[in-house]
């Protein structure tokens, strides 16, 4: 029970950011829109993590390694986030990424010696085929591209985050992430678009400090997780968002899925249910 509170908790979160960093992708570029983000998320996070007074144990070096190496797939899954919700649907965006669940599996084999279950190849294959059956339209593919690389990095940022998690607390983790995430976007924007002002990057965006707002909330919920839950029933966690797309694509974005989409999409689903039934 304890676990499907935090579930409600963590997807309402992360629902509340996705839906104002997709209306932010539409007035900004995937770089800057990740930047100014992490500008308010290293701010709010260390204003919490100077509130909470939680400055000891300070992580070891080899945590914070790991955490630093977390950051980077997961700013690579929410820089490829952005461009794919600039290019295709959110539904489709966010059903490809719950399918991220199947790395948590797999990590939590390899990481922690949890049972493998057969059906688990079978889930993945018919997941994939969901993916494969929305390749069909053509002028989908790139955000497509987009989303599987973001679901992926995402996957494997946020699944490998159990690591460390089990040798600092919450607000430190979530913090050094936030900050490693900025430099990242920092550096991508220097060399990417030198007509874009760090210093006066245009604070006055409140999609953007709600992002910032509800992801610092989120991943600090997600952390405790990490800390509390096995990587199986984290990956379940993640189904309770697919309501969440679907709602938000229809009554907020005005979305109509095509027929190939709504099959993709239900194939997906499909497989994440099998999964989630048999393997955890």
């Amino acid at each position: 029970m304890q676990a499907f509170w935090f579930s409600l908790l963590v997807n309402s979160a992360f629902f509340i950011a996705d839906i104002f960093i997709k209306l932010g992708s539409r007035e900004l570029s995937a770089g800057r829109l990740v930047y100014i983000r992490s500008l308010f998320s290293v701010l709010l996070a260390g204003i919490w993590l100077l509130a909470s007074g939680n400055f000891y144990p300070l992580p070891s070096v080899t945590v914070t390694l790991q955490l630093i190496g977390c950051s980077i797939l997961c700013a690579i899954g929410l820089f490829t986030y952005v461009k794919a919700l600039q290019q295709i649907h959110f539904v489709n965006v966010s059903v490809i990424g719950i399918s991220g669940a199947l790395i948590h599996y797999v990590l939590g084999i390899l990481l922690f010696d949890e049972k493998a279950n057969p059906w688990f190849y079978l889930a993945a294959v018919i997941c994939i085929s969901g993916i494969v059956i929305q390749w069909r339209k053509g002028n989908q593919r790139q955000g497509l591209i987009y989303a599987v690389i973001s679901a992926i990095t995402w996957g494997f940022g946020y699944a490998l985050l159990s690591v460390p998690l089990q040798n600092t607390n919450a607000i430190w983790g979530t913090w050094i992430m936030e900050f490693c995430i900025l430099i990242l976007s920092a550096v991508f924007l220097f060399f990417a678009d030198r007509k874009f002002n760090l210093f006066k990057p245009g604070l006055l965006k409140l999609n953007l400090f709600l992002v910032a707002l509800f992801t610092i909330l989120g991943s600090y919920l997600i952390n405790i997780c990490y800390q509390q839950f096995s990587l199986n029933i984290l990956g379940f966690m993640q189904l309770a968002f697919f309501p969440y797309s679907l709602f938000a694509g229809y009554f907020i974005f005005k979305e109509k899925l095509s027929k190939i989409e709504w099959q993709g999409n239900l194939m997906i689903v499909a497989g994440l249910v099998l999964y989630f039934f048999t393997c955890t």
